[in-house]
């Protein structure tokens, strides 16, 4: 070999490192006894001697194979990871799901498996998102290192999409390294740039094309309502073409039961990139909402910087940076009725602070109205009926419009 080659393949072994050749499949594990996901050697390795193909063909949101870790202190010189992906075919993804010492402390990626030749994956450490609002960023200097973890696990983890499908898919893995020199591939918008909502009422005004897209959980979604074509986004589609008479306003819901922000975040290039919005809205909170009173205070906090980074991030995707509704988290059913008001009232917050959004207080709505009449429009403990998403896209017109909304 060349001296010149020899420095290439120097410098290149020092830009990565090996954590784990997949050569002896033996190092993987799995806890589920009910057959979820299998795996086993693939005969035609990327690199080396071996692979690890793993299947999962049972609709479920959690299978994964996992295997301990042995981090070093020379861990936290590098930005990422880098591995081998040999997908199904699918419009599927897989996920990757790291920990630092409890199942809490967490991160997760996903990566598309529409190709079905091996191919190289490369996840910077800020691609990996926290698993819950409160663990801070990877490698950020309030955050944990990477020679905290401890867990990497491959398959599914949360692996469910807005049409509400458990995906079965299946993937190989080889050759997963340490890398340098990566940038993560999250781009954000910050908040203060996004445009205001006027700027949209006047193209719909002018009947020009509009798109919005909803982003959300469960309510968002319509469960209990029958679904998204009786959700508060299809309703306000329906009020704003006839109000504007405009047929071209679209609505692309893309909210998911279940949903939390870190959630939403996680399948973000799958559910929002390539969406090109003209105008957002979004709500959670009752899928991570405080459980003790004592808990309020930092977990609103919490709750709304990582709703903030959503959107910014949503933002970051598209081409343009869209305006912004924020819905104030609803109220609860029975003994939910005041457990998110704290949620309501930081996202009002972030309405005052940021006058460039717009806040559509469906919470002081719904609290105005009392819990009797309350509790009429709801289906269960957490999701309105069809008259509850009648009213939400009620308030959600007239933040935007200015204007009454229809009866």
């Amino acid at each position: 070999m060349s001296l010149f080659l020899c420095l290439v393949a120097a410098v290149a072994s020092a830009q990565t490192k090996v954590i784990d050749s997949m050569d002896d499949i033996a190092l993987w594990k799995t806890n589920h006894t009910d057959n979820r996901i299998t795996f086993s050697a693939d005969a035609q390795p990327k690199e080396g001697q071996g692979a690890v193909h793993l299947d999962s063909q049972v609709a479920t949101t959690f299978a994964i194979i996992y295997r301990r870790l042995k981090p070093g202190p020379d861990w936290n010189g590098y930005d990422g990871f880098v591995f081998w992906v040999k997908g199904d075919g699918s419009k599927h993804f897989g996920d990757i799901r790291i920990q630092a010492g409890s199942w809490n402390r967490a991160w997760l990626g996903n990566f598309p498996l529409k190709d079905t030749h091996w191919h190289e994956v490369k996840l910077a450490w800020r691609d990996l998102v926290p698993a819950g609002a409160g663990t801070p960023e990877l490698g950020t200097a309030d955050g944990f290192r990477p020679t905290d973890l401890d867990f990497i696990a491959f398959g599914k983890s949360w692996n469910f999409n807005t049409r509400h499908q458990r995906p079965k898919l299946a993937f190989s893995i080889d050759e997963l390294r340490l890398v340098k020199g990566i940038q993560p591939n999250r781009p954000r918008r910050k908040i203060e740039t996004f445009p205001a909502v006027s700027t949209v009422v006047a193209k719909m005004k002018a009947r020009e094309p509009v798109t919005v897209l909803a982003l959300g959980d469960s309510i968002t979604w319509g469960t209990s309502a029958g679904g998204n074509r009786n959700a508060y986004p299809a309703l306000l589609g329906e009020m704003l073409r006839k109000h504007y008479r405009n047929d071209k306003i679209e609505i692309v819901s893309r909210a998911i039961g279940g949903s939390t922000t870190a959630k939403g975040r996680q399948w973000l290039n799958r559910d929002v990139r390539g969406v090109e919005a003209d105008l957002i809205t979004i709500m959670f909170g009752f899928n991570e909402m405080a459980q003790k009173p004592e808990e309020r205070e930092t977990k609103t906090k919490a709750f709304t910087a990582n709703l903030v980074t959503y959107a910014e991030e949503a933002a970051g995707v598209m081409k343009t940076a869209p305006a912004c509704v924020l819905l104030a988290t609803i109220p609860g059913n029975g003994k939910h009725w005041e457990s998110l008001d704290c949620y309501a009232e930081g996202v009002r917050e972030l309405g005052r602070r940021h006058k460039n959004l717009t806040v559509a207080d469906v919470n002081a709505h719904f609290k105005k109205m009392g819990f009797e009449k309350f509790k009429t429009l709801m289906a269960d403990g957490a999701h309105p009926n069809r008259n509850g998403q009648r009213e939400m896209a009620k308030v959600v017109f007239e933040a935007i419009t200015g204007e009454k909304p229809p009866e």
